[in-house]
C-alpha cells in the first residue's frame, strides 16, 4: 500500500529554473511506542486541520464511512507530544463528539482523532498485540491495524497501516540496483542484539533492562520490518557453552548464534542484502588477535556461502551482489582482521556518534553539515540517531530507561529525516525502531534519488 502512496508522491515535482520545487505530500503514519507498547498516530502537511478525522482500526478499512453522534465519554483521549517535550490532553469541548462507522456491516474503529493541526503525533490507548509479530514472512506488507484520513464529505483521502518490508529492496530491485550502499537510505537498528523474547516492561523492567535493552524485536522480526544494516556487539566467554554472546556493553544478551542464524534464514528466504556490522568486543578478546581471529572462522562457518566477496569494497553496486548470491556483507571493526581475511570481511561501516544527552545537541551533531568527512569515500557511514545517558544518568535511573527516551526522541527523528535530511542521510540506527517511520522515509528517499539520477542522464 505505501508503496504505491510513494510513487504517486512523485507526481507532486515541478520544474523551477532547472531545479526542483517540492509540494510535500500529506503523510499519515502508524508507529508504537517503546514504553507503552501501544498504537501512535502522526499525519504531518495537513493542508486543512479541522475539516476530517482520522479512524484507527484493526482492519483494512472499507467505504461507506459514516458520522454519527456519540457520548465524548466513550471516546478515548489523546495524549500529545510536543517538540518541547510537554505533554497534554486534548479533551473533546462540547457534549457530543462526532462518531464514525466504516463498511456496510457499519463497524466501528478503534479510535477516532479529529486534527487540530498540520502535524502531530498521538499515543492512542490501543496495546499492540504482539502475537501480530509471529505471523509476520516474505510475503507480509500490512498487519494488525489500519488508519484512515476521511474528509468533510466522508470521503476517504489516505490510508496507511502498520507494515512490514521483508523484500523492499528486492520490490524495487530495478530502480535501486545501480547504487552502491553508500547512495542508499538505510535503516538500522543501534545494539541490534540487545532484546529480550517475550519480555514484559511492567514484569521484567529492572535498572539494567531499562539501560540496556535497545530492541524490543528479535533480528528476525527487525529484518522483516525493513532493517538492513545490524550494529553487532560481541563478547566471548571462555567458560560458557556458547562461548560468543551479543552483548551491550558488559551485559550479556543474546547467544551469538541465534544472529547468525536467523540473518542467513533470511537472506534464503527472501534474497535481500543485509550490513552486519561487528562494530565492538567489549568482553573477552584481550590485546591478542587470538579470538578475533576464532571468531571470524566461527562466522565464516555459519554464513560462508552467503558473504558477499569484498574484494571490489564499498564500491560495489546491489546488482553486482544479486547477481553472485551472495547477500551478507560481513563488517568488521578492526583492520587487522580485514587485511587477514580479505576474501569475505569488508571494512566496518563508519558510525557517528554524538553521545548527547539532549535532542537539541543531538539534532545539531545529526545535521547534514557534520557529514564533510564521507564527501570523498564511498565507505557507508550509520547516523546513531539516539540518546546516549551518562554512567550517573544511569545510576540515578535519571531518564526512567531508554524505552521512555525514545517515545520522545524517535518521533523527533522521525521528523528530522522527513522534512530535513531524506537526501543527504546513508545508514540511519536507532532505538526501537517501530517507534520511527524511518521505513517510509528511507523508501521514498531511495525512489526519489533514483528518479534523480535517471533526469540527469
Amino acid at each position: 500500500m505505501f508503496y504505491n502512496s510513494v510513487l504517486l508522491v512523485f507526481g507532486c515535482f515541478s520544474f523551477a529554473y532547472g531545479q526542483f520545487a517540492i509540494e510535500k505530500p500529506f503523510k499519515l503514519s502508524l508507529t508504537i511506542s517503546a514504553r507503552l507498547n501501544a498504537v501512535e498516530v502522526s499525519w504531518y502537511n495537513l493542508k486543512t486541520p479541522n475539516d476530517g478525522y482520522i479512524l484507527l482500526t484493526n482492519e483494512e478499512p472499507h467505504a461507506p464511512f459514516r458520522k454519527q453522534q456519540t457520548d465524548m465519554r466513550q471516546q478515548p483521549h489523546n495524549i500529545h507530544t510536543n517538540e518541547d517535550n510537554s505533554t497534554h490532553k486534548n479533551y473533546a469541548s462540547d457534549e457530543n463528539i462526532i462518531g464514525w462507522t466504516y463498511s456496510r456491516a457499519n463497524k466501528q474503529p478503534l479510535y477516532i482523532i479529529k486534527p487540530d493541526e498540520p502535524n502531530g503525533w498521538i499515543t492512542t490507548n490501543i496495546t499492540f498485540d504482539n502475537k501480530y509479530l509471529q505471523n509476520l514472512n516474505a510475503t507480509t506488507k500490512c498487519y494488525g491495524y489500519w488508519a484512515v484520513y476521511v474528509d468533510h464529505l466522508s470521503n476517504p483521502v489516505f490510508t496507511t497501516c502498520i507494515q512490514a518490508y521483508p523484500t523492499w529492496m528486492n520490490d524495487n530491485k530495478d530502480l535501486i540496483k545501480r547504487f552502491k550502499f553508500r547512495d542508499l537510505f538505510i535503516l538500522g537498528s543501534h545494539d541490534s542484539g540487545s532484546y529480550r523474547v517475550n519480555f514484559n516492561t511492567t514484569w521484567n523492567e529492572t535498572i539494567v533492562t531499562k539501560y540496556a535493552l535497545t530492541q524490543a524485536d528479535d533480528i528476525t522480526s527487525q529484518l522483516h520490518h525493513g532493517i538492513r544494516y545490524l550494529d553487532i556487539r560481541v563478547g566471548y566467554y571462555r567458560a560458557t557453552d556458547p562461548q560468543f554472546w551479543i552483548n551491550h556493553g558488559i551485559s550479556r544478551q543474546q547467544p551469538f548464534i541465534n544472529a547468525l542464524h536467523q540473518v542467513r534464514d533470511f537472506v534464503l528466504e527472501t534474497n535481500e542484502i543485509v550490513i552486519f556490522d561487528v562494530q565492538e568486543f567489549p568482553v573477552g578478546f584481550g590485546k591478542s588477535l587470538d579470538i578475533h581471529r576464532k571468531l571470524v572462522r566461527y562466522i565464516q562457518k555459519e554464513l560462508g556461502e552467503l558473504l558477499v566477496d569484498p574484494s571490489g569494497g564499498w564500491e560495489v553496486k546491489l546488482e553486482q551482489i544479486w547477481q553472485n548470491r551472495r547477500n551478507i556483507i560481513l563488517a568488521y571493526d578492526h583492520i587487522e582482521m580485514v587485511n587477514e581475511f580479505p576474501s569475505f570481511i569488508f571494512q566496518s561501516v563508519q558510525q557517528r556518534w554524538g553521545n548527547c544527552q539532549n535532542l537539541a545537541d543531538l539534532k545539531r551533531f545529526l545535521a547534514p553539515s557534520g557529514h564533510s568527512f564521507t564527501l570523498f569515500s564511498s565507505r557507508p557511514f550509520a547516523d546513531m540517531a539516539e540518546l546516549t545517558p551518562t554512567t550517573w544518568d544511569v545510576l540515578i535511573d535519571k531518564w526512567g530507561g531508554l524505552r521512555r527516551v525514545a517515545d520522545t526522541s524517535n518521533r523527533l527523528i522521525s521528523k528530522w529525516y522527513a522534512e530535513e535530511w531524506f537526501m543527504s542521510a546513508n545508514i540511519v540506527a536507532v532505538d526501537f525502531y517501530r517507534g520511527t517511520n524511518l521505513m517510509e522515509t528511507a523508501i521514498y528517499s531511495n525512489l526519489k534519488k533514483d528518479l534523480l539520477r535517471r533526469l540527469k542522464k
